[in-house]
């Protein structure tokens, strides 16, 4: 089929399903999920730390779920596999409604690291990086700001509910809604590449070296050697490390609390936050667009760090606001930065698998969210992990600044830019995701 002219672009048909996939399953599932936190301790009478843990499950089942991410995206029916991928997601959120033990969330803990895996960052990522040659940064960020949407209309609509009619109706509810407004588009709408609907890339324009070879469609370093470079391993830590930052999203409402300001503004807090990253997201894309992801992840690394500061100082609720608004920016590291980084290191020719590899870092992050409310169970304060927030970020920043020293060295010694290259260098012929048969 010849790629029509004229219209809109499929691409960005792409871009709207995977902004209601970001906004119901990472915004609400995920970023949503504080406000749960006081109203079912209080009426089961558990501790914080240990209902927390579900998130330490779910990020340990995911670890060793990424792996087959990698294999299984590429390879089967992207609307099977996301569809599925989905439904055990509601499935567990909705399942969260019947509990009465602390271990239960564990189970749904599980059902989110198998079905999260997939929906909640890597596919849109992936379908992005796929579909898009020219104005990736802003489509990433436009997909990506969805879930700072969802995280910030879902905690205000969802505490209402639960004040209304109860954290065990409110959990089956939005279960409900997630899954219509999500599975429409994986069954229907999604397309792993563009070959799969006889498109380029959007923006594509066939490039050629100086010896004349065109240029591959997806030119890069293939996952065997990148695994063997230190930038792999500098954005393997910085993945992980950073993500223990999601921690502290789900906290702000129990943050709120315990300084007296109450949960409304603990999920007002939240919701800011989530605003703050849909503004980010969307300036962060342009500027990757722009002037590369090198300079804005610096920006944001700083951003995130002086909003923790703040929330370790500050007791009033104006500071803290505008703290947690630009404490939204803290997301936007995993979502986009860490996203573009990869594709700018190591290239487009393997990386769903290169990312997915880079995502089982998250068991680095396992504890941060319970650890969290265990220090709070052990102090009765917050400001301790916020101090120690400031501390993470710092490693992030040396490690970010480790991967791209790398840069040139790999673009140097390990890049593939044709598919002629790339058939020598594997012994393989390449599908249309530029990917090793």
């Amino acid at each position: 089929m010849a790629e029509k002219k004229k219209g809109i672009h499929y691409a960005w048909l792409i871009v709207v399903g995977c902004c209601f996939m970001q906004a119901c399953c990472l915004g609400l599932m995920m970023n949503s999920a504080g406000i749960f936190y006081t109203p079912v301790t209080e009426d089961l009478g558990i501790g914080l730390g240990p209902l927390a843990l579900y998130v330490t499950v779910y990020f340990f089942v995911t670890t060793f779920t990424y792996p087959f991410v990698a294999r299984i995206l590429p390879k089967y029916n992207i609307n099977v596999v996301l569809s599925v991928a989905v439904a055990i997601c509601c499935i567990g959120m909705g399942l969260m409604s019947t509990y009465t033990e602390v271990w239960q969330w564990y189970f749904s803990g599980v059902l989110y690291g198998i079905g999260g895996a997939f929906v909640f960052v890597v596919a849109a990522t992936v379908l992005i990086e796929n579909w898009f040659d020219k104005k990736r940064g802003l489509a990433l960020g436009i997909t990506q700001c969805f879930s700072g949407i969802g995280g910030a209309v879902f905690p205000l609509v969802g505490t209402m509910l639960i004040n209304q009619i109860g954290w065990r109706s409110t959990y089956l509810i939005l279960a409900v809604v997630a899954a219509v407004l999500v599975l429409p588009w994986t069954l229907f709408v999604f397309k792993y590449k563009p070959a799969d609907k006889g498109l380029k890339p959007y923006g594509y324009e066939e490039k050629r070296t100086d010896e004349g070879k065109a240029v591959a469609m997806y030119p890069g370093v293939s996952a065997k050697k990148a695994l063997l470079t230190i930038a792999f391993w500098a954005l393997f830590l910085y993945g992980g490390v950073e993500a223990l930052m999601s921690g502290y999203n789900t906290h702000l409402p129990g943050f709120s609390v315990s300084i007296g300001l109450g949960d409304m503004f603990g999920s007002q807090m939240l919701s800011l936050s989530m605003i703050g990253y849909v503004f980010a997201t969307v300036i962060m894309g342009w500027l990757t667009d722009k002037i590369g992801v090198i300079i804005p992840s610096f920006i944001t690394l700083l951003i995130t760090a002086l909003s923790l500061l703040g929330f370790a100082i500050f007791r009033e609720q104006l500071p803290l606001a505008v703290c947690a608004f630009f404490f939204g920016t803290n997301s936007v590291i995993i979502t986009i930065s860490m996203a573009t980084l990869v594709s700018d290191i190591f290239g487009r020719r393997d990386y769903a698998k290169i990312l997915s590899y880079i995502r089982m870092s998250g068991c680095i992050a396992a504890f941060g969210s319970s650890a969290i409310g265990f220090v709070y169970d052990a102090t009765g304060r917050f400001d301790i992990s916020f101090y120690a927030g400031v501390a993470i970020i710092a490693v992030c920043a040396i490690l970010v600044a480790i991967a791209v020293s790398q840069k040139k060295k790999i673009r140097n010694t390990l890049w593939v830019a044709t598919d002629v290259e790339a058939e020598q260098a594997s012994g393989a012929k390449l599908d249309a995701n530029g990917s090793s048969a």
